[in-house]
């Protein structure tokens, strides 16, 4: 069934805009003696929209992240990731969840993989090389043999696994409240392990941002890959735990002068924050030019100064008193976005379910839509965020990825469906982008030698 629908940017929607400082204000550039001139963009983003429906209207641009806990050990916290001190080697000693769980009622047998097996330490920025895997991982691995806690029978797993670097997620996989057979819990998508460096600077985790916190996206992450059953075991992912394995990831970063962005009271946290790219040496007249391009481009949606994520976020209110578990600055709630990857499906990925005898079932969902109606859809892409919120306009909507160290991301996408950072910019400036739910409201286009500058610019962060 089709999706589209009418939807108009709000005045409110276009007033949120008008303070993104970091992004909607670039679009203001003038000519400066580098070769790029304002007038050949007018008239293209002068007055960019954004998806404002429902929770979007509340956002605004913030650089406050989720903050390590008191007493968090990331030293600790790298054992329980399962890497070497050395920050290469796996070491699953103290990483794997095993044993007796009240909560599970029985023994969790573990099938050896670690957040090292998806996240392989800092020659990788902490995600997994490009596919196929096999290539560079043996088939022997974790990896490989765990890939039934992620496929559990799916016929197209290992090829998606190995070929693509893709995993079988099922967002809904472990909601106790609801039925096994129910839509929610069946439907999934094939997504990447992302890069996790930097993460520490992330409004919301996971490419459908629908993790709030990084103790609970690494505990789910946790029940998902290292065993075969769909059982929780709350108990053994514990609070100390979660809060070790946050500290030592926030630590992890593409640039030790990143650092100061994470405390509001550094000295050099004012700095980072005036001047979006203080730690972006660029030089070259094509890296000039490039940098031009995408502050007026691509900023209104990665304008989180010196990481280029998003910036939108919002802050939570309440009484201030907060258990541990849910520390002053969370939920990470940010902005996502629809631009037509999913639509796209450039692997032609399946989605329906796979039953006992071989056969396949569509997964169809009821998704509530703003204008209040209830839609059955038949799902032939990846919902991204629609799978956690139910919301009919959340369809293929993904967060955005920070971009630092981004030419040694690649594939690129949640579904790894673009190679090069040169084909991610062609895509921008495709129907596909510019005809898409979000791209629509925020068009790109750029003749052959723009583009190159532009990439020059990211092979720089």
């Amino acid at each position: 069934m089709s999706r589209e629908r009418s939807h108009r940017g709000s005045a409110l929607g276009l007033g949120l805009s008008a303070v993104l400082s970091w992004g909607a204000g670039a679009c203001d550039v003038a000519h400066d003696g580098d070769g790029v001139d304002d007038a050949e963009f007018r008239g293209q983003n002068d007055a960019p929209e954004y998806n404002v429906g429902s929770y979007n209207v509340h956002l605004r641009p913030s650089t406050l992240f989720e903050p390590t806990a008191p007493g968090a050990d990331p030293d600790a916290g790298r054992v329980v990731f399962g890497l070497a001190p050395d920050l290469i080697t796996s070491d699953p000693t103290g990483a794997l969840f095993q044993g007796e769980s009240a909560v599970a009622a029985g023994i969790i047998a573990s099938n050896g993989r670690t957040c090292f097996t998806c996240h392989r330490g800092t020659p990788h920025d902490f995600g997994l090389p490009a596919p196929p895997l096999s290539d560079t991982i043996p088939l022997t691995d974790p990896l490989f043999t765990g890939l039934h806690a992620d496929a559990q029978g799916d016929v197209d797993g290992l090829h998606n696994l190995d070929q693509l670097g893709l995993f079988k997620i099922r967002p809904n996989r472990f909601n106790v409240a609801r039925d096994p057979e129910d839509p929610f819990v069946q439907v999934f998508g094939w997504r990447k392990s992302p890069a996790v460096v930097n993460i520490g600077f992330a409004h919301g985790l996971l490419t459908d941002m629908r993790g709030r916190t990084l103790f609970e996206t690494a505990r789910g992450a946790v029940f998902s890959h290292t065993q075969e059953a769909n059982v929780r075991f709350d108990d053994l992912y514990t609070q100390q735990l979660g809060d070790d394995l946050a500290a030592f990831l926030f630590a992890q970063v593409t640039d030790p002068a990143l650092l100061p962005l994470r405390d509001p009271q550094s000295a050099e946290y004012g700095a980072l924050v005036d001047d979006p790219f203080a730690t972006v040496p660029v030089g070259t007249k094509a890296e000039k030019k490039g940098k031009k391009l995408f502050e007026k481009l691509c900023m209104a949606c990665h304008g989180t100064p010196n990481v280029f994520n998003d910036a939108a976020y919002l802050e939570p209110m309440g009484h201030g008193e907060r258990p541990s578990s849910f520390p002053t600055w969370a939920p990470a709630i940010g902005r996502t976005y629809d631009i037509g990857v999913s639509e796209a499906n450039a692997h032609g990925l399946r989605f329906t379910r796979q039953l006992p005898d071989g056969t396949f079932q569509p997964i169809v969902l009821p998704l509530a839509a703003e204008d209040g109606t209830l839609v059955q859809y038949e799902v032939q892409l990846d919902v991204g965020l629609a799978a956690t919120t139910g919301r009919y306009e959340d369809v293929g909507r993904f967060k955005v990825p920070q971009l630092r160290n981004v030419s040694s991301h690649a594939p690129y996408f949640h579904d790894n469906s673009i190679d090069t950072l040169e084909g991610v910019v062609d895509y921008f400036c495709s129907d596909a982008y510019n005809d898409s739910k979000d791209g629509s409201r925020y068009p790109i286009h750029m003749n052959g030698d723009q583009r190159a500058d532009l990439v020059a610019f990211l092979e720089l962060l």
